[in-house]
């Protein structure tokens, strides 16, 4: 008799086991379509200043371009410093719906060092005060080919500028 109640015992764990922890297989062509699309871009460099961030980033045409980040929209921004997982890897993961921004996650190196060339800790140029007022007044995270006209230039290590 106790054979018999350890033998159902496990059958039942295992059909129960079975049931919990399998997973569930579905079709490709059953997955619920999403209304956003994300894209990952390679971070060059940035500057960081008392008005919010602006990076300098790679983008799908292997161009550079600014993504200026307000202070006061950064609600919108998650910034994390990983230790050692991504091997200093410095890269912006940006969620887009239709054409808005609708978060930014933004994977810093885990030790930045401001001496090298494109980490910056300056004040930001009238210029660039202006497109901070701009992305502020507008309430919204815009990519720097949406902004017009602000093309960066990156220069060599050690060149004047």
């Amino acid at each position: 008799m106790k054979r018999v109640l350890i033998f159902i015992t496990a059958l039942v764990l295992v059909i129960v086991a079975g049931i919990t922890y399998g997973q569930r297989v579905v079709r490709l062509g059953d997955l619920p379509t999403s209304d956003s699309s994300i894209n990952i871009y390679q971070v060059f460099g940035f500057q960081e200043s008392y008005e919010g961030y602006k990076i300098t980033y790679i983008d799908n045409q292997n161009e550079p371009q600014y993504l200026f980040l307000p202070a006061e929209l950064l609600n919108k921004v998650r910034i994390y410093t990983p230790q050692n997982n991504t091997y200093s890897q410095n890269f912006l993961i940006i969620w887009k719906k239709e054409s808005s921004i609708t978060k930014v996650e933004w994977y810093k190196p885990h030790a930045v060092d401001y001496k090298l060339p494109y980490y910056s800790l300056d004040p930001f140029q009238e210029k660039d005060k202006e497109i901070f007022r701009k992305i502020v007044s507008n309430g919204e995270i815009v990519l720097g080919t949406e902004l017009g006209g602000t093309a960066p230039t990156i220069q060599a290590p050690g060149g004047g500028q």
